[in-house]
């Protein structure tokens, strides 16, 4: 004889193979037949149905789910595969819901129900409450989830079966983009999303041989939309400077040095003067140059020095232009570094451009001296 136990696990996999395939009179109809045995549902069951709806289903559906089920202990991922999937529709519910894409897990407050580990929800990715956000840009947050594919991982479903649909990471990227341009996400989500995009292109780039550049040219367009709002229009937080200078890290694809360079010269200056690897990387520091502008005093001296030790002429000339460079200090110790490295044509620039000679390079005076620094 069937339990009333049995009776809800058969209502609940009916729901879910009406989702899984489509079938959206019938998802909805089961859905709602759950409605007066919701307590009964284990809340991982219940999460998942409402994850599947977000990648299967239409807004109608979702909502289904919502008038079956009073409350949900978790939201937040099935809002990060509502836009993976693109689902405009759904990912706009969610977010009119107040579902925050790195929100955590909360005890149900309309029935008694224990709950498995969080990370069971969160596939242990990291939330807004996790101590470490932000602190590594490789780890994979909530936000992640936003720009990958299935790949049939076991986590990627609460039960079976497992997702299997096709994704289009320019229609995700442009729905994100659209619904940050209507302040759809916090300053803390805006951030981790660039972050999970930016990070995307940095591994399509990774290993040689395995290079996706596509996908590369498609996060990094986004994150470039996302910077453009972030000058332009005071969106993201603090941590937008950290993201970008994290992604400069030992074998990081020019690709994306160059990225940074572009839409955050300022933060490469300040990599470059404090970080030790990078500036041994004379080649790729000297293919940056046409990517950078002027920034403090103290960093365009560290990148006039590097580069003078190297003997780059062709950067030294660039840098000719730039406010607060070829100041006394800075042209001395760049100087100092040509000579000693037997740089002569880059030292004999240098002393061209000092402040306190202007461009007396060709004087006796300024030979004499210039001789003195060869020595």
């Amino acid at each position: 004889m069937a339990t009333e136990s049995d009776n809800t696990d058969a209502l609940v996999r009916h729901a879910r193979e009406a989702i899984q395939f489509g079938d959206e009179d019938s998802a909805r109809a089961a859905l709602l037949a759950l409605g007066p045995h919701y307590a009964d549902v284990p809340p991982t069951q219940a999460v998942d149905l409402l994850e599947r709806a977000c990648t299967f289903g239409s807004a109608a559906t979702v909502e289904a789910a919502y008038q079956a089920f009073p409350e949900f202990v978790y939201e937040s991922w099935a809002l990060a595969l509502a836009l993976r999937c693109a689902n405009e529709p759904v990912a706009r519910l969610l977010l009119d819901r107040g579902i925050d894409l790195l929100g955590g897990v909360h005890p149900p407050t309309t029935y008694r129900a224990l709950l498995p580990h969080e990370g069971t929800f969160t596939r242990f990715d990291l939330t807004r409450q996790s101590p470490t956000l932000f602190l590594n840009p490789m780890d994979p947050t909530v936000s992640t989830e936003v720009f990958e594919p299935f790949r049939g991982r076991a986590n990627e479903s609460l039960a079976q079966p497992g997702y299997e649909r096709p994704t289009d990471l320019a229609a995700t990227c442009n729905l994100v983009v659209q619904l940050a341009s209507e302040g759809c996400f916090d300053v803390v989500v805006f951030d981790d999303l660039l972050r999970a995009g930016l990070v995307r292109a940095w591994h399509a780039l990774r290993h040689e041989g395995q290079r996706d550049e596509q996908t590369a040219e498609t996060c990094l367009s986004f994150g470039a939309r996302m910077l453009d709002m972030y000058y332009m229009r005071g969106q993201g937080d603090r941590y937008v400077r950290l993201i970008l200078g994290n992604l400069i890290v030992p074998k990081a694809h020019p690709r994306i040095v160059s990225f940074v360079c572009d839409h955050a010269p300022d933060v490469f200056l300040e990599r470059l003067y404090a970080t030790s690897w990078l500036q041994r990387e004379t080649d790729l520091v000297a293919s940056m140059v046409c990517h950078l502008a002027p920034s403090t005093e103290e960093r365009n001296g560290k990148l006039l020095e590097l580069l003078a030790a190297d003997g780059r002429m062709a950067q030294l000339e660039e840098l000719g232009s730039w406010e607060d460079t070829l100041t006394a200090g800075n042209v001395d110790a760049a100087m100092q570094a040509a000579s000693a490295a037997g740089h002569a044509e880059a030292a004999a620039w240098l002393l061209a451009h000092h402040p306190s000679r202007g461009h007396a390079a060709n004087s006796s005076a300024g030979l004499g001296d210039l001789e003195d620094l060869l020595l």
